[in-house]
């Protein structure tokens, strides 16, 4: 007999479950390190090896590696007959699309905000070198980050918390995703935190809703690589 809570602890602990446990811990040695949290340094996407081929071939093992989750949670989900719109139909890029500025752009605002008052880490988006594969690398790791974050903390954490307590109300599950969001990124700063609970809000009620994801990670895609890419052009006004 299948367990829901066993597959989704499985799920989650090989995935952003991880990684919200390693993010707390890396808060931690930022807030009691010598320079602080506001002195610290996160670089999001850094070289993996010096030589450019085997770095490339590294970053190529790590973005693919990372989905295996996220397959092994399509594989629970489609066992369950549960169908989550990952397949994008024109409204779902209509509403992909626009969803970045609405939430991006307070986003940018409540980070240069908390840089200032000392509440974050200055962020790096990439520290990739300057080849020709770096863009085309930096759009993988968005998709990768959209797929993984919004499969798995929303569709797949939302759904098997149905089965296990189907009383559960749509409103509940939306915070327990935001929450879940926002702890895997603490590592940035509390203003992350606050950013990707609110962003959790918002991506979790429409999900939830809808019974789609695929405008979600379209919205997340477009916006990781709007800063992974865009970064160095605005990195002197930070």
């Amino acid at each position: 007999m299948r367990k829901h809570s066993q597959e989704l602890w499985l799920v989650l602990m090989v995935s952003l479950g991880a990684s919200a446990i390693y993010s707390i811990l890396s808060l931690a040695r930022k807030l009691t390190s010598t320079q602080g949290l506001a002195g610290s340094v996160t670089t999001i996407n850094k070289p993996l090896a010096q030589t450019p081929w085997l770095d490339l071939a590294s970053q190529l093992a790590s973005v693919s590696l990372a989905l295996v989750p996220v397959l092994l949670a399509l594989y629970f989900l489609r066992m369950d007959n549960i169908k989550i719109g990952l397949m994008p139909i024109k409204k779902d890029w209509i509403i992909g699309i626009s969803m970045p500025l609405i939430i991006g752009i307070p986003g940018i605002a409540l980070y240069v905000l908390a840089l200032n008052l000392g509440l974050t880490s200055r962020i790096v988006p990439s520290s990739l070198g300057d080849y020709w594969w770096t863009p085309v690398l930096l759009v993988l790791a968005a998709l990768r980050s959209g797929l993984q974050e919004e499969i798995i903390a929303v569709a797949f954490l939302a759904k098997k918390l149905q089965l296990i307590r189907p009383e559960i109300t749509i409103i509940a599950a939306v915070i327990i995703s935001s929450l879940f969001r926002a702890s895997y990124h603490l590592y940035q700063g509390f203003s992350a935190f606050i950013g990707n609970f609110v962003m959790g809000l918002v991506f979790g009620y429409l999900f939830m809703r809808t019974g789609r994801v695929a405008p979600l990670v379209i919205a997340h895609t477009i916006m990781n690589t709007a800063v992974f890419i865009g970064f160095p052009l605005v990195a002197g006004w930070l």
